[in-house]
This record gives C-alpha cells, sequence and structure tokens, in this order.
C-alpha cells in the first residue's frame, strides 16, 4: 500500500504531502509555485509571455519572434580564410572577413605624417608605392598642372606652374630635334646646335647653322673690308676684314693643272673654306659661284650697275638667300678697298 509522507516547501517552509509512488516529488508548495511566474511583453510584438524567476537568463522576446529572428540569420565563408561566418540580413554593411583576419588586416595599417603639411595619413604594409602626401595636399598639387600646346608640332604637353621656365617642346619633338654635334665651316671647330635652333630653321626652310657662335660673331659685325695686299714672297693676296678689323679669310688666285683659273678662299688659319669660280647662264650672262670643300653652293654674284651708272656686286647665298653688296671704295689715302654691306 502506498504511503505519504510530508516535507517542508524549500521557499516557505510550510508542509507538502509527498507520495512514495511520485518520480519527480516536488520541493516547493503550489502557493509558492504560483508566486515563480510573472509575465513580461514581447521586445518585438508586445505579446505577454510567462517567464520564471529561477530561469538564468529569462527571454525577452516571445517563440514566434525568436524565429523570426533566427530566420535572418545566414552563413557565408570569409572572404580572406574562407571560415564560416553568421551574417544578418538587416545588416547595413555585412562584413566579407572574419574577426581573426579583420585583426591582421588592422595591423597592417600604420601612421605617418604628410611631407608638405605635416597631418597624419594611415599606410598599409601591403602597398608597394605608400604615399608620402595626404589626399589634400595631392589635390592641391595637381591643381598645379596645366596643358599647353608644342609650340612646334602643336600636340598637348603637362606644364606645372611653379616651373620657372616651363617646355617649349614636347616629348616627341624633344627626341628628333635634340641637339646636335656640328663642325664649323670655317674654323673646324665642333659645336651644338641647340633643339630650339633646328626647329626655327625647320619653320623657316632654313639649313642648319654651318658656323660656330665664334664665327658668327665674327660675321656679325658689317661691313667687310677687302683690301688687296702682298705677302712676304710677293704674292696677291685678298684680306678681309670686319668692321672691328678682325680678319675674316684670306683669298688666293691660282690655276688648276687643267689651266682653269679660281680663287680659293682660307680662314686665318689657311684651313680652306671655299672655292670661287667664273661661270656663264645658259644665256652667255657671266657671274661668280662659290662652293664650299664638301661641293655644297655657298654663294653666288653677278657684276651690277645703278641707274647712276656705280658698278657693284651682288651675292647672293645661304638657304635664306640673304642679299650683300660689295662696292669699291678709298681709304683717305686713295687706298682702294672692297666693302660688303
Amino acid at each position: 500500500m502506498s504511503k505519504w509522507y510530508t516535507v517542508s516547501c524549500r521557499i516557505c517552509g510550510s508542509e507538502i504531502n509527498i507520495h512514495e509512488d511520485w518520480s519527480n516529488p516536488p520541493s516547493i508548495c503550489k502557493s509558492c509555485k504560483v508566486d515563480q511566474w510573472y509575465e513580461k511583453s514581447c521586445a518585438d510584438c508586445g505579446t505577454t509571455i510567462r517567464i520564471h524567476r529561477d530561469w538564468d537568463k529569462p527571454p525577452t522576446i516571445c517563440k514566434s519572434c525568436k524565429a523570426k529572428r533566427d530566420a535572418r540569420w545566414y552563413e557565408k565563408s570569409c572572404a580572406d580564410c574562407g571560415t564560416t561566418m553568421r551574417i544578418n540580413r538587416d545588416w547595413d554593411k555585412p562584413p566579407t572577413i572574419c574577426k581573426s583576419c579583420k585583426e591582421k588586416r588592422d595591423a597592417k595599417w600604420y601612421e605617418k605624417s604628410c611631407a608638405d603639411c605635416g597631418t597624419t595619413m594611415r599606410i598599409n604594409r601591403d602597398w608597394d608605392k605608400p604615399p608620402t602626401i595626404c589626399k589634400s595636399c595631392k589635390a592641391k598639387r595637381d591643381a598645379k598642372w596645366y596643358e599647353k600646346t608644342c609650340e612646334n608640332c602643336g600636340r598637348s604637353i603637362k606644364a606645372n606652374r611653379d616651373w620657372d621656365s616651363p617646355p617649349k617642346y614636347c616629348t616627341n619633338c624633344k627626341q628628333i630635334y635634340s641637339p646636335k654635334d656640328a663642325t664649323c665651316e670655317h674654323c673646324g671647330k665642333r659645336f651644338t646646335i641647340p633643339m630650339g635652333t633646328q626647329i626655327k630653321c625647320k619653320k623657316s626652310g632654313w639649313e642648319l647653322p654651318r658656323k660656330c657662335a665664334d664665327c658668327r660673331e665674327l660675321f656679325r659685325h658689317k661691313p667687310f673690308k677687302t683690301i688687296k695686299e702682298k705677302t712676304i714672297f710677293g704674292n696677291t693676296i685678298f684680306r678681309t676684314y670686319n668692321s672691328l678689323g678682325q680678319l675674316i679669310s684670306e683669298s688666293r688666285d691660282e690655276t688648276t693643272i687643267f689651266g682653269n683659273r679660281r680663287r680659293r678662299h682660307t680662314n686665318k688659319t689657311g684651313k680652306t673654306v671655299g672655292i670661287t669660280r667664273e661661270k656663264e647662264t645658259i644665256f652667255g650672262t657671266p657671274y661668280r659661284e662659290t662652293r664650299r670643300t664638301d661641293g655644297s653652293l655657298k654663294s653666288r654674284s653677278r657684276e651690277k650697275t645703278t641707274i647712276f651708272g656705280n658698278k657693284y656686286t651682288e651675292s647672293i647665298g645661304g638657304s635664306s638667300q640673304t642679299k650683300h653688296k660689295t662696292r669699291t671704295e678709298k681709304t683717305l689715302t686713295g687706298k682702294k678697298y672692297r666693302k660688303t654691306e
């Protein structure tokens, strides 16, 4: 026969009848058991939920809302290591990497100062070319650049407002017309023809300079004065001087082995700079032609007469076809000379 016995309620101490056949006998009385439950509203939908005071983590939402919340979660792989991450569909910016990989990425960042303004910049150790200036300073630097036209070909070139001498020519033109070495046809010295001079000559249809700067300066001072003189051996020589009295050239008449007469022009060191020969046009008009040692034409000259009957020699030479007039003049002592202007 089953037996009853009593135990004390562990909350209030009152007696509770317990049957020995009960597998899970109560430890608190009915009165205390009712007091252990209370009600609160679900945080999501507001429905009433029953909470027991013994629960360590009482729920804040009902079962239905918890199921809805759980449905918002899904799994995806970390972009770096491939581990599984839980993502919520309500997140505006769901992560692409896990926390561990984020910490590794964060460790790659360090700070340094902008080279222009000193402000702090964040730099990543994986960058091949870390910046030396901040975005603001880069924008200021970029604003200093502008485009202009190559003065030769018209291509667009970039120039900086801080440059004292912005470029006149593009890279292509600089390569084509890079400074060129040449030999002075008068003195034989080596000299360099600058890029700008080459371009100007091409635009104007001129030949490139054949004389060095010293010789161009020598020929710059006009009028020239050619005087007939005698050498110490009694030979006739024609010496030409510039307006400063500097010797430009010496000329001597000679006859070839074939009996042809010509005049040889040399510089002050004796180097031949040209040969003048008598010529005739197809109509029989006489003229003189001077050629360089390489055979290229240097100048042509003809005898002419003014409307007043004064005779002079007109010479045309160079790629610019510059004209010069040479007249016979007399010094105060009555000595004749040739004046070229």
